[in-house]
């Protein structure tokens, strides 16, 4: 016998635990002629008699005992990797690239993620920060699995969108602003501060643009004093006091509760504005999918927990 059979092993194993061929045999299933037969290829294939006959019935050798351990170690490894195998059929793996604009990327996905991963631990993602525009671009290019964007306009027909959050635009100020005692605001009373924007591809200032053009308010009577990259970036700057801001209500929530801003509504700002990820109409590999289905089912939660003192 040039190679060693799983059904032989598992019969020598049989039978030294019964002590008897015949009874081998019946918790075989088989007849006591293979049992011998099985018996007697692995004594050829060792070259050793494995059992020896005594009143009481066959017992191990102890070429059979050597046999035996080397059996026993064989079949769980065995075992161990069946379930292995078996468990990674089940388990979800690989990566998952994302390309997000900033507050899906600084709010959202962090979170999204680590709930996630609670049911799925071996699977890991990539995140890459982008504005809105350049993120849905990258994912029409399949440099990305997902986009986390706060606009899919002029995208609608070529992808499909979940919505993973919602925000409202409001307005921030430094701390001591003399607007800083007020709860609300309208529009034109922001024109006379020096205003803060963000880029021109971001998916923010498109929506603080749209606010002003559908109050019938210009964009280009605001007093702009700097235009930056990100909305961390923004809040610094107001917070140095450069001036005052729009940002999304998420974002906003955070910095008021770190003291680096204060909260004002705006009047006109009633419109939730819808946070989304997005993917390509094709099918995605099995994780993708997976991951696709949580964030169908994901509800957002702006948990901003404050470290001062009142």
């Amino acid at each position: 016998m040039e190679t060693i059979r799983f059904d032989y092993l598992k019969t020598f194993l049989t039978v030294a635990r019964t002590h008897s061929f015949s009874t081998a045999a019946k918790e075989l299933g088989t007849s006591q002629g293979t049992v011998s037969h099985h018996i007697a290829a692995l004594e050829e294939y060792f070259d050793a008699e494995l059992f020896k006959r005594t009143a009481s019935g066959v017992e191990v050798t102890e070429a059979g005992a050597t046999l035996k351990e080397g059996i026993e170690k064989i079949l769980e490894e065995a075992q161990n990797a069946k379930t292995k195998i078996s468990s990674a059929k089940h388990n979800l793996a690989g990566t998952i690239k994302i390309v997000a604009s900033t507050i899906p990327e600084e709010h959202i996905i962090p979170g999204l993620i680590a709930e996630f991963q609670k049911k799925h631990p071996d699977v890991r993602f990539k995140i890459k920060a982008q504005d809105s525009i350049t993120s849905l671009q990258s994912l029409q290019t399949n440099d990305a699995d997902f986009a986390a964007v706060g606009t899919v306009l002029g995208y609608e027909e070529k992808f499909d969108a979940v919505q993973i959050g919602e925000e409202e635009l409001v307005l921030i100020v430094p701390c001591n602003h003399e607007l800083a005692n007020h709860k609300s605001v309208k529009l034109n009373e922001i024109k006379k501060y020096p205003f803060i924007n963000r880029e021109e591809t971001s998916g923010t200032r498109t929506e603080i643009e749209k606010l002003f053009e559908n109050n019938g308010v210009s964009i280009s009577q605001l007093k702009l004093a700097l235009e930056l990259g990100s909305t961390e970036s923004v809040i610094t700057a107001v917070s140095e006091g450069r001036g005052i801001s729009i940002i999304s209500s998420i974002a906003a929530k955070k910095a008021q509760a770190a003291g680096l801003a204060k909260i004002i509504k705006i009047e006109e700002a009633k419109k939730q504005r819808k946070l989304y990820m997005v993917r390509p109409k094709r099918t995605l590999l099995k994780t993708c999918e997976v991951f696709w289905d949580f964030c169908k089912e994901y509800t957002f939660k702006n948990a901003a927990i404050s470290c001062l003192k009142n």
